[in-house]
């Protein structure tokens, strides 16, 4: 039996001989027992042809290819899991409760980077120790950047007169804004030093303000601190302001005058001839469409400024689902290297001695690369716009270099690329959003691209019609299959951030995106290009022809139901456990994707769990929201307003519900000293019971908590603190509250400013006869104490 081998249908197999010992030039052979045991055949009838033998070896060697494509899949993801685990060391450093000691982090980045060094000259890394590594870079480059952009910031409220150079400037619906580097303050208190103050300020202009990028002009503005969340978990405009190095805000008394200073540096000169440059295209469209609609969606696609676009009209877009086409990305940035790329080749391939001689290709693909370059610049370089922009780039590098371009490395290298020049933007919507959809979009490709390649023929009609119906086809379920991925991984995000989904994106992105790629943006590419030319008038007319359709579906499609889209804010954990099971879904191989029932059912759970807070108060002064005994959360203000948005969106109510849900008399009682009000627990809400260990409530119960609610007081004199003390269960002061207040839950001078905006949640009194008030279950503040370098 010495070098026998074993045919079968998959392949042949050397055998070892009779006494176990291998063949020297065949290392790699497998004893007989080895390959029964695995194919299970029966020993008897060694050896055997054909029948059960060919079917065993030709499944084992499906299994052989499936794990091979499994190890394939997984090898070029290692790239992207790193990634993830970087953006998660960015993610820990920021909810730390406390800032970490840079000395350490640098001494655990510096072991931790020593040995993975190590490991790797030995071959003896394994990807969990890269990970692992790669959670502490993530930790200490976040770190790394608190400490090189920490600048001045003000303290308190007051008024200046300030001499500076114009860094930015925006022209919002809200109005204009100028960003200034602060040169000179002309009135600063004796007892504070110029090193103290912000570098850097945002003010509100007037409209007729014509100071641009690189002017220097004087100003006399209020400036107040920059504003911490509205309630826990929400939008952190000091933690922004902090990473832009903006340490103050305000408005402008006048418009700012002219002022003397030297020369600007040559980045703000450059910046002002590209915001001048934006400035007269769109100034153009509006000459060539007129003022209205159509020039402002023009202008917003291809320079990025939606300062004309209305209300209406993006209201429509985002109830529709389009929204994310004025966010220049993917499709914009391909379409326009894209297309300078097809142009080009095909000028190319007109001249014989260019195709023969010359790399033509190579050569449209540097071009292409130039004109991605600019439009990135003209474009406003947001940060989906600069995720788009390092894609093409890799693609277009895969052109020059003869390999595939866009792949999930692709996607990793960008967001790695982005995280390490600013890690804050982890956090930013745009930034999650436009990597979500992207990672999604290319995980399903790329699955759906391995099944076609395996289970679909190759033979292909040879009727013009079948092929034009299988392209149709082909091109539909394209187009169903990336609004469907790409409307899921936004939709989890948008609604944390926003609380607003699209519930019939599926269908406006269906109708609307074949005339968006089809004549919008082809259409406003070639106006770009032949602008310069004095030619851009045609295309923009059949430009404004397809937006007048995107616009009369998006009405269409905003217009099927009353609802506006707004829905109940989700807490991180579940946002962040539903995507995480769509990632698992769509990037694991074969059976392991059923791992995505894991955090899938976590997060049904956990949004089973989670409910909105029953009492809102702000950071500064007396707002405040709380429910009444129906379980409707009531508002005390004055006028609606950015707090008191963000808490009717965490109701999962839109902001012209602000009317109806303010505060009645009855709930509230307020003199010259102190303000009284009433919360009530959201008795429609059941799961907290159980996670709380409180027992359900009957109607009698429930009777008695109407009578006596949970009171907050804000008292604004010691007299009237002293009272409020023996009969409030919470107080919210600015006052110092003495130690022997009665009240469960004190927020007062001591730590007011510190906590920032608070949240209460209430539950529902235990069974206990002498106490019927409804009980605080447990609270939260938006800033840690001590606070974070964003909240100094």
């Amino acid at each position: 039996m010495k070098g026998q081998v074993l045919s079968g249908g998959a392949g042949h197999y050397p055998l070892k001989d009779d006494v176990g010992s291998s063949r020297p030039d065949q290392p790699q052979a497998l004893s007989h027992k080895r390959i029964f045991r695995r194919l299970r055949w029966p020993a008897a009838g060694f050896p055997y042809r054909g029948g059960k033998a060919d079917a065993a070896l030709s499944d084992f060697s499906q299994r052989r290819q499936v794990r091979a494509e499994w190890r394939r899949k997984l090898a070029e993801q290692k790239l992207l899991w790193a990634t993830f685990a970087f953006a998660a060391g960015i993610a820990l450093y920021t909810l730390l409760p406390e800032e970490p000691d840079f000395i350490v982090v640098s001494a655990l980045f510096a072991a931790s980077g020593l040995f993975v060094l190590q490991a790797f000259l030995k071959a003896r890394l394994r990807p969990a120790g890269m990970l692992v590594f790669a959670v502490i870079t993530g930790v200490f480059v976040a770190d790394l950047r608190t400490i090189i952009v920490d600048a001045p910031r003000l303290q308190e409220a007051r008024t200046f007169t300030l001499v500076g150079r114009v860094t930015d400037r925006e022209n919002t619906q809200r109005g204009m804004r100028l960003t200034i580097g602060v040169d000179k303050v002309v009135d600063l208190p004796r007892n504070k030093s110029g090193d103290a103050f912000p570098q850097r300020v945002r003010i509100s202009v007037p409209e007729t303000t014509a100071s641009g990028i690189g002017d220097a002009v004087t100003v006399r503005a209020r400036l107040f601190p920059p504003s911490g969340p509205v309630r826990p978990g929400g939008y952190d405009f000091s933690f922004r302001a902090y990473f832009d190095r903006i340490g103050a805000t305000g408005f402008s008394y006048g418009v700012p005058q002219a002022a003397e200073l030297d020369e600007p540096s040559l980045l703000l000169k450059a910046k002002r001839q590209l915001g001048d440059l934006r400035r007269g295209i769109s100034d153009r469209i509006s000459g060539i469409l007129g003022t209205g609609h159509r020039s402002a969606l023009a202008a917003a696609l291809l320079v990025g400024d939606r300062s004309g676009l209305s209300p209406e009209s993006e209201e429509a877009l985002r109830q529709s689902g389009l929204a994310h086409i004025l966010a220049i990305s993917g499709l914009h940035m391909a379409l326009f290297a894209g297309g300078t790329y097809a142009v080009l080749l095909m000028i190319l391939s007109l001249s014989q001695a260019a195709t023969l001689y010359y790399p033509t290709h190579r050569m449209a693909a540097a071009a292409a690369l130039v004109a991605a370059a600019c439009y990135l610049g003209l474009s406003g370089a947001s940060v989906a716009t600069q995720r788009s922009f390092i894609m093409v780039f890799l693609v277009f590098l895969g052109v020059l270099t003869g390999r595939r371009g866009l792949t999930l490395r692709s996607v990793a290298l960008a967001g790695l690329v982005l995280l390490l020049l600013a890690p804050e933007r982890l956090f930013y919507p745009g930034f999650q959003m436009s990597f979500a959809a992207v990672i999604c979009l290319v995980a399903a490709y790329d699955s759906l691209r391995n099944v076609q390649r395996v289970n679909l023929p190759k033979e292909r009609s040879a009727v013009p019609v079948f092929r034009g119906m299988r392209i149709v086809l082909r091109w539909t379920f394209g187009l169903f299959l990336t609004a469907l991925i790409a409307g899921t991984a936004t939709g989890l995000i948008g609604a944390y951030h926003f609380g607003r989904i699209a519930p019939y994106g599926l269908i406006g992105n269906m109708l609307g995106m074949p005339v968006f790629s089809l004549i919008v943006m082809p259409m406003g590419v070639l106006a770009l290009i032949l602008m310069p030319f004095g030619l851009a008038s045609l295309p923009l007319q059949i430009m404004a022809i397809g937006l007048d359709l995107l616009l009369a579906i998006a009405e269409w499609t905003a217009g099927l139901g009353a609802h506006s889209g707004a829905v109940p804010v989700p807490d991180a954990i579940t946002t962040f456990l539903a995507t995480a099971g769509l990632f698992v879904l769509l990037l694991l191989p074969g059976k392991l994707k059923g791992f995505s029932a894991i955090p899938f059912v976590a997060a049904v759970v956990a949004a089973n769990l989670s409910r909105p807070p029953d009492v809102q108060i702000a950071e500064k002064g007396g707002l405040i929201a709380a429910r009444d005994d129906g379980g409707t959360l009531r508002i005390h203000a004055g006028r609606a307003g950015f707090a008191t948005d963000n808490w009717l969106q965490m109701e999962g109510l839109p902001e012209r519900a602000f009317q109806e849900h303010k505060m009645v008399e009855g709930q509230y009682a307020c003199d010259g000293t102190s303000c009284l009000y009433r919360a009530y627990p959201d008795s429609a809400r059941a799961a907290y019971k159980t996670l709380f260990g409180l027992s359900d409530a009957g109607e009698q119960d429930m009777e008695a908590v109407r009578r006596a609610p949970l009171l907050i007081a804000m008292p604004k004199t010691a007299d009237a603190l002293h009272l409020d003390c023996r009969f409030a269960d919470v107080i919210v002061t600015t006052l110092t509250v003495p130690a022997d207040c009665r009240a469960r839950l004190v927020i007062d001078g001591r730590n007011r400013h510190a906590l920032g905006a608070i949240s209460i949640w209430l539950a529902l009194p235990e069974q206990n006869p002498e106490l019927h008030h409804a009980q605080i279950a447990y609270w939260r503040a938006a800033k840690t104490s001590p606070p974070r370098p964003w909240h100094k």
